[in-house]
């Protein structure tokens, strides 16, 4: 209820020309046949349009190799809306003492945004259309949509078991931590705790259909969780797309002023990780970013 609560408020009256005003980018033809095969789109109801989305794809590189991504940019519900999204998300300083702890499970949500169901009295505040010009709407929440990390935080925190969120009958056991970021879930504690409440989350997400991450260990994952993959007893190693960020920073000398406080906040979290020194990792660093990964 809180959820389709943010997706249904009200918004402002339209801006200035009195009504929504429909974009020129259209759903190719192609996609339009995979997203209606996988019941994110369908033909627009009898409701007046209240919103048009802005479709586009992006291609991310991750370390499998490169992805097309597929995003629906709801412009007027963004714009018109005037609530701002709340995630409750800390200073990094608050997730770094699980990492020393006996044991740390992460699981990530697959597919987020496109896993949440858009109420029917709303769908009309998100269409667009295909090429040849058939009038769709979404029936899945979008990513672009500005309540859309609150709305997901929400989801996975009620998975999860979070405290602030569900009835303390389903909470988390107070012998596990567990934080939240978005769509991934990390629990930390002695080892038969953190195993006995990862089974208790994926079976909340299994019963309400959601799809979890999996690694071949299921004891404990080694999933990325703010760039740091949590193994086991007091062995942390940095995750790959930290590794592929450091190799890729320019040398001090050749660097802005915003890319030099980038590499600060990202060298500060891996001393934090390793126990080290930060002038260390900034040395390391000018001598080879290559040598840095190595050890």
């Amino acid at each position: 209820m809180q959820v389709c609560g943010l997706v249904g408020r009200s918004p402002l009256p339209p801006s200035s020309s009195g009504k929504a005003r429909e974009g020129s980018r259209r759903i190719s033809t192609a996609d339009a046949r995979l997203l209606r095969k996988a019941g994110i789109i369908e033909d627009a109801s009898s409701t007046i349009t209240g919103g048009w989305i802005i479709p586009f794809s992006v291609v991310e590189e991750k370390t499998t190799g490169l992805r097309r991504r597929w995003i629906a940019w709801p412009r007027d519900k963004n714009r018109d809306d005037p609530y701002e999204a709340h995630a409750p998300l800390l200073h990094v300083s608050h997730y770094l003492p699980p990492v020393m702890v006996e044991a740390a499970s992460c699981v990530e949500l697959k597919a987020s945004f496109f896993q949440v169901s858009l109420p029917r009295d709303t769908r009309h505040l998100f269409r667009c259309r295909v090429e040849d010009g058939t009038l769709v709407e979404l029936t899945r929440l979008p990513m672009g949509y500005k309540a859309g990390p609150e709305i997901f935080q929400i989801i996975t925190s009620t998975i999860a078991g979070e405290t602030t969120v569900v009835h303390p009958l389903w909470a988390a056991t107070p012998l596990v931590r567990v934080d939240v970021w978005i769509d991934n879930i990390r629990i930390a504690g002695s080892k038969s705790g953190a195993t006995l409440w990862e089974s208790q989350v994926l079976r909340n997400a299994d019963s309400r259909h959601v799809t979890i991450r999996r690694t071949a260990n299921r004891v404990l994952r080694s999933t990325p969780f703010w760039g740091c993959s949590l193994i086991t007893h007091r062995a942390v190693s940095l995750s790959d797309k930290f590794v592929l960020f450091v190799c890729a920073i320019p040398t001090l000398n050749s660097s802005t002023i915003v890319e030099m406080e980038v590499m600060a906040s990202r060298f500060l979290y891996a001393a934090a990780i390793f126990g080290q020194a930060f002038m260390c990792l900034v040395l390391f660093h000018q001598g080879s970013a290559t040598a840095m990964v190595g050890n």
